[in-house]
């Protein structure tokens, strides 16, 4: 969407605007004060993280070999990270599992760290 800024000139818009009128007179400094309002407005607006992804979301995602990429990657990422963890624990269990084994044999004899 184009903007007008003050600089730039409409003259047909302008004609026609001017031909449709309107009987009360605008303000001193009108159009000054409507494009510091604008400037203000844009400058305040940040957007959030939210509408920044929700916007990505709206514009990468309508392409779907894309979006089946980023499935396909993060789905890779999940997997690849619940199989370490889950080796990880596996890992200490068997630990676990491997000295009280020992301690039910021979409770005196000490697990071996």
């Amino acid at each position: 969407m184009k903007t007008t800024e003050p600089g730039n000139h409409d003259e047909p818009l302008r004609k026609v605007l001017k031909e449709w009128g309107g009987d009360a007179p605008l303000p001193p400094r009108f159009q000054e004060q409507v494009w510091q309002r604008i400037e203000r407005t844009r400058s305040q607006a940040a957007p959030s993280v939210w509408a920044v992804v929700a916007h990505w979301v709206g514009t990468v995602l309508p392409r779907p070999a894309l979006a089946a990429s980023y499935v396909a990657v993060l789905l890779t990422i999940g997997v690849t990270a619940g199989w370490a963890q889950a080796r990880q624990e596996t890992g200490r269990v068997k630990a676990e599992l491997g000295q009280r084994y020992v301690r039910v044999l021979d409770p005196y004899q000490v697990p071996r760290p």
